[in-house]
């Protein structure tokens, strides 16, 4: 992992158990059986994918064998969930574009990340906070989850009248990047993290090498470092986050699924998809050579003190 990256995610880690969360150790258990998806089906009642890097990427691409997985659970009956960071239209709209791909998931089988925002909102209007107004970074589309929650997407060069950034994408520019630090310098300034996720690999080229890079939670990190001012003690402004790995999303998916059910994250990501299903104590199964490298992935577990049951 890049420095940055794995500061993010040890971060992350740290405030989940600052919450009262218990993130199980990965202990010093033998590394994980490189398995086919075959070998999986009867171990488990229920298969949660993350979508970006582990069925899909960005427009028509799909990864190799990612649709004969799909395919087989779903002659065999299972109960499949789509569980993405992606922030970047609400779900009825990200079930649809998976869809597009040759992924069937209802809306009910697809749960984001942009999809907690409605109740992060409903406790800071709790706490006083209105939220109506938010200076925001990310795709065009993804102002339809601010919409979805009554929230406005202030011009550019505009500040809303809470000290509020919204950031769904690395979609920045200097001027939007300066924009946002200063209304991150004001006295009470939240900071919210429509999509977690770190780092995120890109479409493999022609030769199958697969290229990583930054993205929203990387963008957010620094943002909230650079707001850190006399204003606010240094302390920077207060920050929430949504999606994996943390607590909600997967009581989200708890609920959506039959109890007791035996279930399976398969993901790409140590950081997000290992670290949240262990926290839902749920197994994992790792995706290899996407956005964790193989020959990075050894350091990577034990840095982070996560790892997966499988690996794929």
């Amino acid at each position: 992992m890049e420095v940055l990256e794995t500061e993010i995610y040890l971060r992350y880690k740290q405030i989940i158990e600052s919450q009262g969360f218990v993130v199980p150790a990965a202990g010093e258990s033998p590394a994980p059986r490189r398995v086919r998806m075959e070998d999986l089906l009867d171990r488990y009642d229920a298969f949660c994918f993350d979508g970006y890097g582990t069925l899909y990427n960005r427009g028509s691409f799909v990864y190799e064998g990612a649709l004969d997985w799909y395919t087989m659970l779903r002659a065999a009956g299972k109960e499949m969930r789509l569980i993405t960071n992606a922030a970047s239209d609400v779900d009825s709209v990200l079930a649809a574009d998976a869809g597009k791909r040759g992924f069937a998931f209802s809306e009910a089988e697809t749960i984001s990340s942009g999809s907690l925002l409605k109740d992060l909102c409903a406790e800071l209007r709790c706490c006083g906070k209105m939220v109506r107004e938010v200076y925001y970074i990310g795709r065009e589309t993804g102002k339809h989850v601010l919409e979805s929650c009554g929230i406005k997407a202030v011009a550019p060069a505009a500040e809303p009248v809470e000290p509020i950034v919204a950031i769904s994408s690395a979609k920045d520019t200097p001027e939007t990047y300066a924009q946002a630090v200063k209304i991150l310098k004001r006295p009470g300034a939240i900071l919210l993290v429509l999509n977690s996720d770190a780092w995120a690999p890109k479409i493999p080229d022609n030769d199958g090498v697969t290229v990583r890079e930054p993205v929203s939670g990387a963008l957010s990190e620094r943002l909230r470092r650079d707001s850190m001012c006399s204003a606010n003690g240094g302390a920077g402004c207060e920050t929430f986050y949504l999606g994996k790995p943390f607590p909600a999303i997967w009581e989200k998916v708890k609920r959506s699924l039959p109890e007791d059910s035996r279930v399976l994250m398969v993901g790409d990501t140590l950081g997000t998809d290992v670290l949240g299903a262990r926290l839902a104590g749920f197994d994992s199964a790792l995706v290899v050579g996407r956005n964790v490298p193989a020959d990075e992935l050894d350091s990577d577990e034990v840095v982070l003190g996560v790892r997966p049951d499988w690996y794929l």
